[in-house]
Formats: structure tokens, C-alpha cells, sequence
């Protein structure tokens, strides 16, 4: 059928085939403009009488409150006559809540609607509640006066008094859209009408000039470039044979461009065609000689083969994101060669597009940085690095400076500024000459960078002046100045060593001023002069020294330097001894005691533990003090084995989380076990929160393979920490000790004797003991024993006493 039509339309000329195409044409859409036109028309008006409706509906439910309320059809009769008097309404009716019919007029059998649509609550405006092909049926609900319109103010919601409703007929609506077709329809053909007799003209003097233009585009479709066609005929037809000349300029110089382009793609610069899929499709010699491929060995593939490690994926991304939006991409780029060298080169990417915008292919051209890349290294060096020493100048150190104690501040830690000053340097210019002077700078630097860290920077401040940046410090002070402390002596040492110079032997020495930075907040020049300040305190104080700006830094530094002096030599001296704190059950009888380790210091005398013990922690020294404190508390449980009166008696020592985190201390308690010989049974070691569950599966897996022996476990100041229940039953716990901070509050603050009483409570749903410690007085123990808990510690009791007055005073 569609080859009989075609062969049928085929035999008319032109001039008549584009006569027929329009006239059909015109007339299919003079129709749909007709039919469109009528269907908004009858869109507008349908919803016009719609609004209508719904506003004749609104009135009538609003003036309707008064009549039923008093149930009186009186009293809408005369808006029910006013209602039925607007266009269109043919019923209406009144009803109550429950249904019973106040007053109707008109028709309004709702069998011919739709089935009326059921409210899922009070509805404060009218709505269409149904529709046939007739009429519309509207209705409202009536309510009594909202709460707001109320002048008391009552909080009460509106009553549905009942329900109202109105019917319009579609006749008005059908007429109108009848009559608004016919003249839609009338005036289109007219048009169409007139506009088939123009074109009919102007058909005529189309023909001639497109056959003329038609000849031409053939010649050129076989090849001639150089054709031309007339412009004669109509305006349009003119332009249309314009358009075509002006194309077939374009074809001429574009193949002038692309011999030109072709020329210009073996240039010295590196070229890459891609397609839009970037797979390489074309490169020049350039390329070649620039990474070493040769055509046949990247064309299909990526150029991501030339990619290096120097740049992120993140940058890459970053480039196809501006490909993409701006349809070109310039800038340094790392690549590798094919022998694996790394390059710098300047690369610039440009898309190709086809006339709808789609890009068909990417172009790159590569230019080798590497010299100017060396420059620009050269240039930087000198720039922010001392040419002598090959260390960052003043200029780089002020700049890092910045940047630490921005990053301080981020991470919430501290840094320290060191500047160092070589004691009598002029000397040894003076009497060796600046040669000498120049090597030993140049073996200064070397030692102080292997004094500090990766990440910390060293810098040749000026002359014979260095300084350090310290990073990533202790937020607390007085663990930042122990770790700068232990850098500066590590560096006045260091440079205190004998120099090798030019065969003879020479000797120097330093001094340090240190200040630290923690949440700095002022200039960069007054940090400096603070550790300016802090170097000449130094030089006063006899040279080869440092300083902290802080004196009571400085002082508790001291004190704390001799602490930790006096407590590597403690264990060997004998210095240490137990204490004992004895243990009582409801009775009062001693059950045994918590050993508590004390250092009595021959010119300080008593050290208190909070003093020491932190600080055994930190250096590890805490590790052979443990090891001694079981040691001598199994010893004396040995001892104790051996008389009747404390054969029973067990000792609670209490287990750092150091020590118990070490990978052997299994077998360490093997070993003392096997040396004291002692009933395991009676040890108890002592544990806190933070130390099982650090790592809960090693401190399981310990506590089983110690209990195998006999020993039983205490969880001390239990309650301070976070543990949860669920990881309390995973636990091998033989008591819960309840912490001194709750027992001090019993009869003050209730929440702290609810907190006790929880756990004694579950401590005996999980068949756990309890101790109390901090026991001071009769009433917190009373309270404790009504409370369920049988065993206690403290002062009501007896504090930590001497082993000899321990025993003296509970008769063992």
C-alpha cells in the first residue's frame, strides 16, 4: 500500500506535490486547532461553574448554621429561594448530622450520581461530591462557630451541625462548548482557505529557483567543491542558495585547515587524538620521542597508561569534571615514560564537538616541563633553604610554624619551639677561620636531624643559631615538657660530642631555650622571642644547658626529673615497701588485706603513690615495680601459710594496665607461683573497668588461664568506668569492689546509694562478692550490710598500716 501511494504521489511535479502537502496540511491543522481550542475552552468553563458551585455550596452551608441548629426550615427557606435563583441550580437540600432531611428543593436524587464519596474527617470548605453526565452534586458540612472566631476564646472544636448540598445541571456547560466549536472550526477554515490560495502563488515561484539550487547540491555531493549556485528567486530561496555557497566556502578552507592542521600535528610539541571513549586513536613523533611509545603500542589504548603515583585519583577526577563542564582541561601533570621515569609536563586537553554539541573526540598536547621544573626546584631551595647547611631558612620555619600551631589547634595537641646557640662559635671563627666554622655547622645540622622526628623541622636560624619545631606533643603541659625535655638533652649531647674537622679534633657545646605552644593564640615573633629568652637564661646558668620560658615550669620539670631519678634506683636500694589494708567481713573479722605499694625515700621520706606511680607508668618502670609487689605479696602469703591464724588470709593486689597488658604475664605468674609455692587461692588480683576491657578477648583469655590456677579476680572501682552488663557475664569476675567515690555519699546524695544498691544487687544476680571500700563510718557500713553487702574496706576498719603494725594491731 505505502509503494502504490508513493508511485501514485510520484507522478506530480513538485510545484503540485508541496500544493497538496500544505493544503492537507493547513486543513489537519486548522481541525486540531479547533478541537484544541473548543476542549481548553470547555476546560475553563467547567471549572468555572465548578468554583461556582463550590461557592454557592460555601454560602449555603454558612447561612444554614441558625436552621439546625433550632431545627427550623423557616429560617432557610429564603436563602434556600436565593440559592435556587443562581444559573445552573436545579436541587438543593438541608440536612442534619444524622441524617434526618431538613428542607429540599429541586431534584436531588443522587441515583443518577455517582456513589457519593465518604469523608475521612470535618471538612471546613464545600466540595464536588459527585458527578454524572448531567449534573454536578456538591455538598458542605455546617458547623457550629470555630474557636478562633470565639470572643471567650474557647478551646472547644467545632460541632458538625449537619450537611448541605446543591446540583447544578451541564446543560449550560454542553451549550456553550457546542457553540465555541462551531466558530472555532468556521474560522480556521477560512484561514485555511486563505492561506492555501497564497501558497498556491507563491508555489509557482518557488519551483524554478529550487531546481536551480537542487542541480547545484547534486554537483557538489559528486565532488566539485568549487560549485556555486544562482540566488534568484524568492527571499527564502535566495538564502537557502547563500546558506549553500557559504557551506561550500567552509568545505574549502577546512580542507585548507586540515592540511594545515596536519602539518601543525608534527610539530615539537607531543600530540594525542583520543575518541570520546578516550581511547587513544592518534599521536605524532613528538609523542613518541617525549614518552618513548611508539604509535602501534598505545593507539586503543587509555592514557592512563601513562599515569605515574605523583598525582591522587581525586585529581583525575577533578580533570574529566572540567572536561565535561568546560569542554577543556590545562595544567601540570606527572606522567610516566616507558622506561618507568617520572616527567613533569604541562598538558592541555581540548574536546571536539559536532555540530549538536556531543564531543567526539579530545585532543592533548604535552609540553616537557622537566627543565623548567628543575628551575623552579632550583629557584624554591634558595628561596626558603640555607645554602650552607641544606637546612629551611627563617623564611620556611616561620611558615611551618604557622601551619603547626594551626594543626595543634585542629588536633588538639602541642608543640615546643627550641632555639639553640653554639657556645663560643666566635672563638673558633676567630682562631680557625670561617672554614672550620662553616664545616662544624654543617655537622651540627646533621646531628640535630637525627635528634628529632620525621615530621618535626630543624632550621639554620642565622650564624651559629638553629631552631627546632616540635609537632604533635601532649595537649597537657607537663607531658609536652617531658617530651621536649627529652629531645633537648638528646640534642645537647649530641653536639657536646668531639668534631672531626679537616683532621683535627674540635669540641662545642650549646645552649637551649625552650618554649612550648598549646592553643596559641599570640604572634609568631613573640614565640620566638620567648625561646630566644629562655636560650640566654641557659647561657647564664653555665652554658651546654636548656631552659623552659615557664620558672615553674622549669621547677616542677626538676622536681619531677629528680622524681623519676630516685625511682630507677628505688627498687635497687630497697627503697619500697607493702602496706597492708585490711579487709573485714560483718563480723569485723580480718578476712585479709589490699597490699598498697609505698616509697619511703631516705631525704624526702614518704612519697605519696600518686606522686610516682604515674609516673613509673609512663617511663615503664611500672613493670618490674609490679612484678616486685607480687613477688614480695606472695612471699608473705608463704609465710602466712604457716600459722593457723592467718593461714586463711588472702591479699588483693592491685595490677596496672601496663603490666597486665604484657604478652607474657601469664607466664610471669607461673613463675612466681612456682617460686613462693603458695595456695593460688589465696591471691586475689584486683583489675579496674579500663584495663579487661582495653581489649576484652586478651584480658578473657588471661583471666581463664590464671583462675586454671586458683587465682581469683576483683574488679576495682567498679562503677566509675562504662562497662556493660553484657560484657560484666562474659567476665571470669569473682567480686565486684564498689568505689570509694559512691560509699562517701551514703546519706547525702541519693543517687549514689541507688547506684550501690544496684550493684549489690546485680553483683548477687550474677553470684559475684562485693566489697566496699573508703569505709569511714558506722553508718555508711550499716547502710551497706541492710543493703546486702557483707564484706568492707577503709578507715572505719584501719588504715593501710606497716606490715609489723599490721600484725600488731589485729593479733596475728
Amino acid at each position: 500500500m505505502r509503494q502504490h501511494f508513493s508511485a501514485f504521489f510520484q507522478r506530480f511535479s513538485f510545484k503540485r506535490q508541496m500544493g497538496i502537502t500544505i493544503t492537507l496540511g493547513i486543513l489537519f491543522l486548522a481541525l486540531c486547532a479547533s478541537v484544541a481550542g473548543s476542549w481548553q475552552v470547555n476546560e475553563r468553563v467547567r471549572e468555572d461553574l465548578i468554583s461556582q458551585g463550590r461557592r454557592i455550596t460555601d454560602n449555603l452551608a454558612r447561612q444554614s448554621t441558625l436552621a439546625l441548629i433550632y431545627s427550623s426550615a423557616d429560617n432557610a427557606t429564603e436563602v434556600m429561594h436565593a440559592t435556587m435563583a443562581f444559573p445552573g441550580v436545579i436541587g438543593m437540600e438541608i440536612r442534619h448530622a444524622n441524617g434526618d432531611l431538613l428542607l429540599a428543593q429541586g431534584d436531588n436524587d443522587l441515583v443518577q450520581f455517582m456513589q457519593q464519596q465518604e469523608s475521612g474527617g470535618l471538612h471546613a470548605d464545600s466540595m464536588l461530591n459527585s458527578e454524572s453526565s448531567k449534573a454536578w452534586h456538591f455538598s458542605a458540612p455546617v458547623f457550629s462557630q470555630p474557636a478562633e472566631a470565639s470572643p471567650f476564646g474557647d478551646a472547644s472544636k467545632p460541632e458538625l451541625l449537619g450537611y448541605v448540598s446543591v446540583v447544578m445541571s451541564k446543560a449550560p456547560l454542553g451549550q456553550t462548548t457546542s457553540n465555541i466549536f462551531i466558530t472555532n472550526l468556521l474560522t480556521s477554515f477560512s484561514f485555511a482557505l486563505l492561506f492555501m490560495f497564497l501558497i498556491g502563488k507563491l508555489t509557482r515561484n518557488l519551483s524554478r529557483p529550487l531546481d536551480h539550487l537542487s542541480e547545484s547540491m547534486a554537483r557538489a555531493q559528486r565532488g566539485e567543491i568549487g560549485v556555486r549556485a544562482k540566488p534568484d528567486g524568492p527571499r527564502d530561496i535566495a538564502r537557502m542558495a547563500h546558506a549553500f555557497n557559504r557551506m561550500m566556502t567552509e568545505l574549502e578552507e577546512r580542507e585548507a585547515a586540515l592540511r594545515i592542521a596536519a602539518t601543525a600535528f608534527e610539530a615539537e610539541e607531543g600530540m594525542m587524538v583520543t575518541d570520546a571513549q578516550a581511547h587513544i586513536i592518534q599521536i605524532n613523533q613528538a609523542f613518541t620521542d617525549l614518552t618513548g611509545y611508539a604509535a602501534e603500542e598505545v593507539i586503543g589504548k587509555s592514557p592512563a597508561i601513562l599515569r605515574s603515583d605523583r598525582q591522587s585519583g581525586v585529581f583525575y577526577e577533578r580533570m574529566w569534571t572540567s572536561l565535561q563542564r568546560d569542554r577543556s582541561w590545562q595544567g601540570e601533570i606527572w606522567d610516566r615514560r616507558k622506561n618507568g621515569e617520572i616527567f613533569p609536563a604541562w598538558l592541555s586537553i581540548t574536546a571536539v564537538v559536532d555540530k549538536d554539541g556531543k564531543v567526539t573526540n579530545y585532543v592533548g598536547a604535552y609540553v616537557d616541563f622537566t627543565e623548567r621544573k628543575k628551575a623552579e626546584n632550583e629557584i624554591h631551595h634558595l628561596a626558603f633553604y640555607d645554602p650552607l647547611s641544606q637546612l629551611p631558612n627563617r623564611r620556611l620555619l616561620l611558615d611551618r610554624l604557622r601551619q603547626g600551631i594551626a594543626a595543634g589547634a585542629r588536633n588538639h595537641t602541642g608543640g615546643a619551639l627550641m632555639f639553640i646557640d653554639l657556645d663560643n662559635f666566635k672563638t673558633l671563627n676567630d682562631t680557625k677561620g670561617h672554614g672550620i666554622g662553616d664545616l662544624l655547622l654543617i655537622e651540627v645540622s646533621r646531628r640535630l636531624q637525627a635528634c628529632v622526628r620525621e615530621g618535626d623541622t630543624v632550621s639554620r636560624f642565622g650564624g651559629d643559631e638553629f631552631v627546632l619545631l616540635l609537632e604533635g606533643l601532649s595537649e597537657d603541659s607537663a607531658h609536652a615538657a617531658v617530651q621536649a625535655r627529652a629531645v633537648g638533652e638528646k640534642v645537647l649531647q649530641s653536639i657536646s660530642q668531639p668534631y672531626q674537622l679537616e683532621g683535627a679534633e674540635f669540641h662545642s657545646s650549646s645552649s637551649m631555650g625552650i618554649t612550648l605552644f598549646i592553643n596559641y593564640k599570640d604572634t609568631l615573633d613573640e614565640l620566638l622571642k620567648q625561646a630566644d629568652t629562655a636560650m640566654y637564661e641557659a647561657k647564664k646558668s653555665g652554658r651546654n644547658t636548656l631552659r623552659f620560658f615557664d620558672p615553674v615550669m622549669q621547677q616542677e620539670l626538676e622536681s619531677r626529673a629528680q622524681t623519676e631519678v630516685g625511682l630507677r634506683e628505688a627498687l635497687r636500694l630497697h627503697e619500697f615497701e607493702l602496706y597492708y589494708q585490711p579487709q573485714v567481713d560483718q563480723l569485723g573479722h580480718v578476712i585479709g588485706a589490699e597490699v598498697l605499694l609505698r616509697w619511703i625515700h631516705p631525704e624526702r621520706g614518704l612519697i605519696p603513690p600518686l606522686q610516682f606511680i604515674p609516673l613509673a607508668e609512663e617511663n615503664g618502670l611500672i613493670l618490674p615495680i609490679g612484678r616486685w609487689v607480687l613477688e614480695t605479696a606472695c612471699r608473705q602469703i608463704s609465710i602466712w601459710s604457716q600459722d593457723d591464724a592467718t593461714r586463711e588470709l588472702k591479699l588483693a593486689v592491685n595490677v596496672s594496665a601496663r603490666q597486665f597488658r604484657q604478652a607474657d604475664f601469664v607466664r610471669q605468674m607461673h613463675e612466681i607461683l612456682d617460686k613462693t609455692a603458695i595456695d593460688p587461692s589465696r591471691l586475689k588480683l584486683e583489675l579496674t573497668e579500663s584495663i579487661l576491657l582495653d581489649d576484652i578477648r586478651d584480658s578473657i583469655a588471661k583471666m581463664l588461664s590464671l583462675k586454671e590456677l586458683g587465682i581469683s579476680f576483683s574488679m576495682d572501682d567498679f562503677g566509675t568506668g562504662y562497662s556493660s552488663l553484657a560484657y560484666l557475664t562474659q567476665l571470669p569476675l569473682d567480686q565486684l569492689k564498689i568505689d570509694q567515690s559512691f560509699v562517701q555519699h551514703i546519706g547525702t546524695k541519693s543517687s549514689d546509694a541507688a547506684i550501690i544498691q544496684t550493684i549489690i544487687g546485680m553483683a548477687n544476680n550474677l553470684g559475684m562478692e562485693v566489697i566496699a571500700e573508703g569505709v569511714e563510718t558506722q553508718a555508711q557500713r550499716d547502710f551497706l550490710e541492710w543493703n546486702g553487702c557483707k564484706l568492707y574496706q577503709g578507715y572505719l576498719f584501719s588504715k593501710p598500716l606497716p606490715l609489723a603494725e599490721f600484725k600488731q594491731t589485729f593479733g596475728l
